[in-house]
């Protein structure tokens, strides 16, 4: 079946009392709006949306009438701060430091009210060790990432505009 675009979210009421197929979509594809995935019950999805959709967790990509495919965001191994666990002045300079080491990685982060995540780029045990070195309380963990985005850098809008309010040098 192919889809060309997202009808809605599973929790909307036109998909109440459905039966749910999930598909699961890790961070790195939930961008890729062209793709052939497959559902846990077996049906086979082709994906062609339109450039710039985003396959949140929770999204429906295709209904039937009984049953609605449903994207799924599985866990994958990330860094995780807390920030409770993180606070006081060198805490947050300690916590810029990762963010400024992630952001030469190019690391996507997902930042809430209470907490970073980050998708594990490296090993386990050298992530630890960076947290370790900044003295940051945090662990890497199996989490579901991205699940409705990514919070938004400056670099996510420069595809946006010829003029965005700075210049890069040629």
């Amino acid at each position: 079946m192919e889809v060309t675009a997202i009808l809605g979210f599973v929790t909307d009421d036109a998909f109440a009392g459905r039966a749910v197929d999930p598909v699961d979509v890790p961070w790195g594809d939930a961008r890729k709006h062209r793709q052939a995935l497959r559902t846990a019950g077996g049906r086979d999805v082709v994906v062609r949306l339109p450039r710039g959709s985003f396959l949140a967790d929770g999204a429906v990509l295709v209904e039937d009438g009984a049953t609605v495919v449903v994207v799924r965001r599985p866990a994958e191994d990330a860094i995780v701060l807390p920030f409770a666990d993180n606070t006081g002045a060198d805490a947050v300079r300690r916590a810029l430091l990762l963010g400024y080491l992630l952001g030469n990685q190019h690391a996507p982060l997902e930042v809430s009210a209470t907490e970073l995540r980050t998708p594990l780029l490296t090993g386990p045990g050298t992530a630890r060790k960076l947290l370790e070195d900044l003295h940051l309380h945090g662990r890497v963990d199996t989490v579901a990432l991205a699940a409705h985005g990514w919070t938004n850098t400056s670099a996510d809008h420069h595809g946006q505009s010829a003029t965005h309010g700075h210049h890069h040098a040629p």
